[in-house]
């Protein structure tokens, strides 16, 4: 998306994004972070979500972060329900320490 790399050159410069673009006028993701504050270690994307492992600068702590955009027909809202159990089941329930 040129827009949103004009708008990072201009605005955003410090921080570092990914994206899953729009098909014509559905979806759209867009994540954003600085990276002076928080590292990525992982990153899963699909059409309708992103999942992002992280830790902020300095701590011992992994977080996870998901971005999710619901489709709306029906079979789509299932696919994407049954894909996010899926994910969730490989994320321990509590923080993990590197």
């Amino acid at each position: 998306m040129e827009k949103i790399r004009d708008i990072h050159n201009k605005w955003l410069f410090n921080y570092e994004y990914l994206e899953v673009k729009a098909d014509h006028s559905v979806g759209g993701i867009i994540t954003l972070w600085n990276p002076q504050k928080l590292g990525i270690l992982d990153a899963e994307a699909s059409r309708n979500y992103f999942s992002l492992i992280c830790q902020p600068v300095g701590d011992k702590e992994i977080y996870m972060i998901m971005n999710v955009h619901g489709p709306q027909k029906l079979a789509d809202k299932l696919k994407l329900l049954t894909s996010l159990e899926e994910l969730m089941r490989d994320i321990p329930l509590c923080p993990r320490s590197l």
